[in-house]
C-alpha cells in the first residue's frame, strides 16, 4: 500500500488464529478455566491473545505459538468436554492499522461508533466493513488489528488505498475533530 500521512496498513504474516466454540451452557466455566474474556466485546493480550466473539466462542491468536500448540492446550485443559477448536490461520488474514487517521478511515467503512469514548482500548467487534465481514480489535487509541477472510485481502488493501485519497483521512484537523 502506498505511503499515507494519516494511517499505515500492514499485513501480519504467520499469525496463528484459532476459533474456539463451546456449549453455551458450559461457556462460563470453560472461559474461566482457559482464562478467556467473559465480557462481551472484550479481549486480553498475552502470549496467546483471546478475543470474545460471542457468548460461547472466542478467537485465540499468537505470534509465538502455533495453532497446533493452542489447540493441544485446549484439548488437554478441556479433556472430556465438548468443544470445537479450529485452525483458521490459513483462511484468515490479519492486518495492523495504525496512525492518527486510523479511526477515521475505519468509521468511513463501518457502522461502529469509532469515537475513542465508545470503541475503547481492550475492545473488539465483528462488523460489516466496506461490504465484507471484518473483526476489529482496538489495541490503543490509534492502533487496531483487523481480521478478515483471506480471499478479501486484496480488496481490503485497495479499499484502504482509495480511502487514503479522501480529504477526511489527509487533514489531521478534520479526522481529529471527528473522533476526539
Amino acid at each position: 500500500m502506498p505511503e499515507h500521512p494519516g494511517f499505515d496498513l500492514k499485513q501480519i504474516e504467520d499469525r496463528s488464529i484459532v476459533r474456539l466454540r463451546v456449549r453455551p451452557s458450559e461457556a462460563g466455566a470453560i472461559g474461566k478455566e482457559l482464562q478467556l474474556p467473559l465480557q462481551a466485546l472484550q479481549w486480553q493480550d498475552g502470549e496467546r491473545a483471546s478475543h470474545w466473539l460471542g457468548p460461547d466462542q472466542w478467537l485465540l491468536t499468537s505470534d509465538t505459538k502455533s495453532a497446533r500448540d493452542i489447540i493441544s492446550h485446549i484439548e488437554s485443559t478441556l479433556s472430556g468436554q465438548l468443544f470445537a477448536a479450529t485452525d483458521m490461520s490459513s483462511s484468515n488474514a490479519c492486518f495492523a492499522l495504525n496512525g492518527p487517521a486510523a479511526r477515521t478511515v475505519l468509521a468511513m467503512g463501518c457502522g461502529i461508533d469509532m469515537h475513542r469514548n465508545e470503541f475503547k482500548t481492550g475492545q473488539c467487534a465483528r462488523t460489516n466493513f466496506a461490504s465484507v465481514p471484518l473483526f476489529i480489535v482496538v489495541i490503543d487509541d490509534d492502533s487496531f488489528m483487523l481480521y478478515v477472510d483471506r480471499s478479501y485481502t486484496q480488496y481490503l488493501r485497495d479499499w484502504f488505498a482509495r480511502s487514503g485519497e479522501d480529504p477526511l483521512t489527509r487533514d489531521s484537523k478534520l479526522h481529529q475533530d471527528m473522533v476526539s
